[in-house]
């Protein structure tokens, strides 16, 4: 079965390599027609955390070459790309899979008229070396729920594997709010302070900072109830993805635009919404979008 994925980031890559020893076919849908031709002519190549290397032959694609014809889409551009995706709502049969940080792609998933739509986050941790190499830093899990109609079992069964384990969640929103706790709590901070995941356990100030960050996010998302089990949750990931770089660390690194406005960004408007407070989120927002005024 032929699954395309828009986007060729580390995401995109990883997940295209999770289908291929699936035995599915991915097509990767890329920005730049020079990565397409790399990846046709030099396949996937996929590093795990012990650099062991495995290539994989695949499909590949500039997006402009899009037509619609593979039944099942995954989108895992960044937010900052999602508004340039408005054909999307064009090919209306396909069911589509967003995998995103942050959450300002459900308004953009609202306006479709598709009757399959799947949203999911991804706890792995990745960083593409090039055009067609990923590098898999931190093993984690993938978990599904569907935003409309019931796909999130038939992405279940195309995903799913030992190498990457499908959760599949009854609430979307639960599910989406986690992951934006975690990512508001370890993406700005680590963008600011250039260091990995796993050294914001280990420096007592980054530390002591990104339990403020987290404290902030629980409370405006209205999951007090879950703050010991969710804190939990925050420690692991940054354990289980020590040596990955955050994808807001890398856009800083690369002078791209960040995510921030789509993970801290809304935090801090449900925190005005609410008349709750979030100084240490304000900040770090800050502090991140001179980096991007810089870049």
């Amino acid at each position: 079965m032929k699954v395309s994925i828009i986007g060729g980031g580390a995401i995109g890559l990883l997940v295209a390599y999770f289908l291929k020893i699936n035995r599915k076919e991915p097509v990767i849908y890329t920005r730049s027609a020079e990565q397409a031709e790399e990846l046709v002519k030099f396949g996937l190549t996929y590093k795990n955390l012990q650099g062991v290397k495995s290539n994989v032959r695949v499909e590949a694609k500039p997006i402009e070459e899009f037509s619609g014809n593979e039944p099942v889409c995954i989108i895992s551009v960044k937010q900052t790309a999602i508004k340039d995706l408005k054909w999307l709502e064009d090919y209306k049969e396909i069911s589509y899979l967003f995998l995103q940080n942050g959450i300002s792609h459900l308004s953009f998933i609202d306006k479709l008229p598709h009757k399959q739509v799947c949203v999911g986050v991804v706890e792995h941790g990745a960083v593409k070396e090039n055009h067609s190499t990923v590098h898999h830093l931190g093993e984690g899990r993938i978990k599904l729920a569907s935003y409309r109609g019931d796909s999130h079992y038939e992405w279940k069964s195309l995903l799913n594997s030992n190498t990457s384990p499908v959760n599949l969640e009854e609430e979307w929103e639960t599910m989406v709010y986690e992951k934006l706790i975690m990512n508001a709590s370890i993406n700005p901070l680590s963008a600011i302070l250039r260091i990995t995941n796993g050294e914001l356990l280990t420096n007592e100030h980054a530390f002591s900072i990104m339990k403020k960050l987290y404290e902030e996010a629980v409370t405006v998302l209205n999951l007090i109830d879950r703050r010991e089990d969710l804190w939990k949750e925050l420690l692991i990931l940054c354990r289980n993805t020590s040596l990955n770089r955050s994808s807001m660390l890398k856009s800083v690194e690369s002078g791209q635009q960040t995510e921030i406005d789509s993970i801290t960004g809304e935090i801090i408007k449900r925190g005005i919404s609410l008349k709750i407070d979030t100084p240490y989120s304000r900040f770090v927002y800050e502090a991140v979008k001179a980096l991007d005024w810089r870049g």
